[in-house]
């Protein structure tokens, strides 16, 4: 297989365009960077991979690397693996310290009524959902992945003013979390998606210190949607206005809140145990 050595080549640019929002969403792609990342998407027969792009120069000298190189080597479509050379890798990719692998895949194109559906009637033990309303940080975009993957979240919702899931700060922190759940933007008619989830027998609580519960003295029941908002701005009163109720975690010290991805976190754990004890 050739080495491409050429910051001009056309799949150099093509990957490198991919670091951009903008580009992201005119290819409706994205990479994922890493050995353990990789190792998993192929290994899992179900997802669908674009590119295999690596540098042996980098892959060989890491641990894990040798035994990728052999798993690369035999995968079974030569189309989509891409050699590169270590320093076109390291202009592609936005990392201090580029693992020399990453694979190019598909953004999710879900139909979030059609996912709410699907969840509403499956047997999984956590049927709830996550909505997030214009949450900024990729961090936290990040941290609540993981840790919705961590507490049986299957399905997150994001209004349009939501930061980009995709962006790689955000791919990164998640540490292949991306794929094991499902991604949602919806448009800024809440209340018709609000009516949908009520149809499933969904609760829907806001959360803010105003008129709300502290969720240490809840149980939750089945299906529960927790919304989350801006890091500086909390939910929306629209949007607040919609729930069934509000809650909150209690605090000492009077602190007025938390970083909304360790609140989030606090919250999904709090509704897995509750589903533990029934």
């Amino acid at each position: 297989m050739d080495t491409i050595i050429s910051k001009s080549n056309e799949k150099v640019k093509y990957f490198k365009s991919l670091n951009d929002k903008k580009f992201r969403q005119k290819y409706n792609a994205f990479y994922l960077e890493g050995i353990k990342v990789v190792t998993e998407i192929l290994e899992n027969k179900a997802i669908d991979i674009l590119f295999i792009a690596y540098s042996k120069e980098i892959l060989q000298n890491l641990n894990g690397g040798k035994e990728l190189l052999k798993k690369i080597d035999l995968y079974n479509d030569k189309n989509k693996v891409v050699h590169l050379s270590q320093s076109v890798f390291e202009y592609i990719v936005d990392t201090t310290s580029p693992q020399g692998v990453f694979v190019v895949l598909k953004k999710q194109n879900i139909d979030v009524y059609n996912e709410i559906d699907n969840l509403a009637k499956s047997k999984n033990i956590v049927k709830d959902i996550i909505l997030l309303d214009k949450v900024q940080d990729l961090g936290n975009l990040g941290t609540i992945i993981r840790s919705a993957v961590a507490f049986g979240i299957k399905l997150i919702i994001a209004t349009s003013g939501t930061a980009d899931f995709y962006s790689p700060k955000v791919i990164r922190s998640t540490m292949g979390a991306i794929n094991k759940v499902k991604i949602a933007y919806i448009d800024d008619n809440i209340s018709q998606l609000f009516n949908y989830l009520k149809t499933k027998n969904y609760e829907i609580f806001g959360t803010s210190l105003k008129s709300s519960k502290n969720i240490n003295e809840m149980l939750f029941n089945e299906n529960n949607v927790f919304v989350l908002g801006n890091e500086a701005n909390g939910v929306s009163e629209e949007i607040l206005s919609l729930c069934d109720s509000n809650i909150k975690i209690p605090m000492l010290d009077n602190m007025e809140s938390l970083n909304v991805s360790v609140a989030t976190s606090i919250i999904m754990y709090k509704n897995y145990i509750d589903k533990l004890k029934k």
